[in-house]
């Protein structure tokens, strides 16, 4: 077991402070990391911030001598012929190109966290054409949600909602009916081509309160290697993030 330290009083301090800042350890494509091997690039879930939600994986992962970039999105609404999803997956396909650029580096390691794993995985099986999609080495998902989220049965019948909630999901979270389980978004991910050339790891935990059901992911990603976290280690799916275990199976798949 990896033995990592984390501090949630810590890392919140360290977003308040700079809320667009990195994460220990962590660079920007603009100040490379030179070294031999693989870069890593990191992409929160929804409601995240890099600074904070990779406070404990960025330093471990440049420790064991991995550069670290992490890959900031912000919530943006769909547009009329394009999900936000799809909006978010190419962004994240040019930040993998200036990684790649400004490291030298052929291919990059990927590390998604809820729906930032979404991200990376319609990257690579919806957009082959992309250099970028090519160019991921290995995908690990950390409590993805590549089944969607029924958020236990709420949003089971999304019509049925009020619709002042309907409005404030719209407002808040504007991706919220893409990740519904059987959207449109997850559907093309679902139908598209297998990703080749790509290794894929899910690792989740029977305790998520947002994956709900936390198989849904497994299911949804039949070809990824699944590692769902021992019944004795209770963690949700925030604290996957900084959970020891967790992130000893994430440091195993990336080899």
């Amino acid at each position: 077991m990896i033995d990592v330290r984390y501090s949630r009083r810590a890392a919140l301090r360290h977003s308040a402070v700079n809320p667009r800042g990195l994460p220990p350890g962590a660079r920007r494509p603009e100040t490379p990391e030179p070294g031999p091997g693989t870069p890593v690039v990191l992409v929160h879930g929804t409601n995240g911030r890099s600074s904070s939600d990779w406070f404990t994986l960025a330093p471990l992962l440049a420790n064991h001598g991995r550069a670290v970039y992490p890959f900031d999105w912000r919530r943006a609404k769909p547009g009329e012929h394009v999900s936000a999803t799809h909006r978010h997956a190419l962004e994240l396909a040019v930040f993998i190109d200036e990684v790649r650029a400004a490291t030298g580096a052929k291919r990059v390691d990927v590390v998604g966290h809820s729906w930032g794993a979404v991200l990376a995985h319609y990257l690579v099986r919806c957009l082959p054409a992309t250099p970028a999609a090519g160019a991921v080495r290995t995908l690990v998902g950390i409590a993805p949600t590549y089944g969607g989220t029924t958020l236990h049965g709420v949003l089971r019948r999304p019509h049925r909602l009020p619709a002042g909630l309907r409005l404030w999901l719209d407002a808040k979270i504007p991706t919220w009916r893409e990740q519904l389980p059987g959207s449109a978004v997850l559907t093309a991910i679902r139908d598209a081509p297998p990703a080749t050339g790509t290794n894929l790891t899910t690792i989740v935990t029977r305790y998520d309160q947002m994956v709900t059901p936390y198989t849904a992911s497994l299911a949804a990603a039949p070809h990824a290697t699944a590692v769902v976290l021992h019944r004795r280690i209770v963690v949700g799916h925030l604290g996957i993030l900084h959970h020891p275990t967790a992130l000893a199976r994430v440091v195993t798949a990336l080899g």
